[in-house]
């Protein structure tokens, strides 16, 4: 038989396990062999023909093998020469690099999903849980967790505790609607005196009150009951003292608005009182209707108060050395 040079086949198309195909050989008699047996001379030129035939084709194909072997040779490695590896060697290589690249890509798609299961698993602050309650509308009611217990003890209908109301312990002017309340709910100076005046019969009733207590101090055996009622009594002496005070500064003030009024029917113009003057002229008016004496115990009195905040606001000596 003349032997016959195959070419290389091309290795671009190789994506799959290449198997070796098996070619029956052909029956052909001994004679005919015989007969048909080329001589050496013609074999030989023969073949040095088709040689020289193969080795264009090779030479046209290089430019292929050689792409093909520069992409196989990245998957085998570097420092292997890829012309020197059979076909089986090659298609394995190329199926274990598919496989890698297979792998990775699998591995990253699948992480972030498993990130997101931790993220899911994580125990949610209380900011979270907040923000999770959300509502389709403003006027729908949030989503609650099934998760919580519901109370027991539950108030399906509220019942409004009833209030006392006495004047006597409510802030005056409180619910007024008048301009000159304060927003806080406690009215102004304004108000105040309107309920005194609504109210005045309540110091008589105070006065007798003070009478009773003092009575019965004075009988009382029990030194212990004795001082409990006499404390009673300072204290609403005490008070008594405050409001005739209060009264006694709301009349200078309205006296001098009265005295500002006249002035500016005039065409003056008006002068304010500020705070500071204010308090002096109180202490003046309260000097006023004192004896000599009684001015400078008073006067004492400021003083040894004035001092006494003052000495609050000190800071403490250290301690040194000699102290111990």
């Amino acid at each position: 038989m003349a032997s016959v040079k195959r070419k290389m086949p091309n290795l671009g198309g190789l994506q799959r396990r290449v198997r070796p195909r098996v070619e029956p050989e052909p029956e052909s008699d001994t004679r005919d062999s015989d007969s048909q047996a080329p001589s050496e001379e013609d074999v030989t030129a023969g073949s040095g023909s088709e040689d020289e035939d193969d080795d264009d084709d090779d030479d046209d194909d290089g430019s292929d093998i050689s792409d093909d072997d520069e992409s196989d040779s990245s998957s085998v490695g570097p420092g292997i020469d890829v012309s020197q590896l059979s076909f089986g060697a090659l298609a394995r290589a190329q199926a274990a690099a598919l496989a890698k690249k297979s792998k990775k890509v699998s591995s990253d798609s699948v992480a972030p999903e498993e990130e997101n299961e931790r993220d899911e698993r994580k125990p949610l602050t209380a900011a979270e849980r907040r923000a999770k309650l959300k509502r389709s509308s403003k006027h729908a009611p949030a989503e609650m967790t099934s998760k919580k217990p519901v109370s027991r003890k539950r108030d399906f209908i509220a019942v409004a505790k009833p209030q006392a109301r006495d004047p006597r312990f409510m802030p005056l002017g409180a619910g007024s609607s008048s301009v000159t309340a304060t927003p806080g709910g406690a009215g102004s100076k304004l108000e105040e005196v309107r309920a005194r005046q609504a109210y005045a019969f309540l110091e008589d009733y105070q006065r007798d009150e003070m009478k009773q207590l003092a009575a019965a101090a004075k009988k009382e055996r029990d030194p212990a009951a004795r001082e409990k009622l006499q404390r009673a009594l300072m204290s609403m002496e005490s008070r008594l003292k405050t409001q005739k005070r209060k009264d006694r500064e709301y009349e200078l003030l309205a006296e001098h608005r009265k005295k500002e009024k006249e002035l500016v029917k005039q065409g003056k113009t008006p002068f304010y009182l500020k705070k500071s003057e204010q308090k002096k002229a109180l202490l003046l008016d309260q000097f006023a209707s004192m004896k000599k004496g009684q001015v400078d115990k008073a006067i004492e009195r400021r003083r040894k108060k004035v001092a006494g905040k003052e000495k609050k606001l000190l800071p403490y000596a250290r301690r040194t050395a000699e102290d111990r």
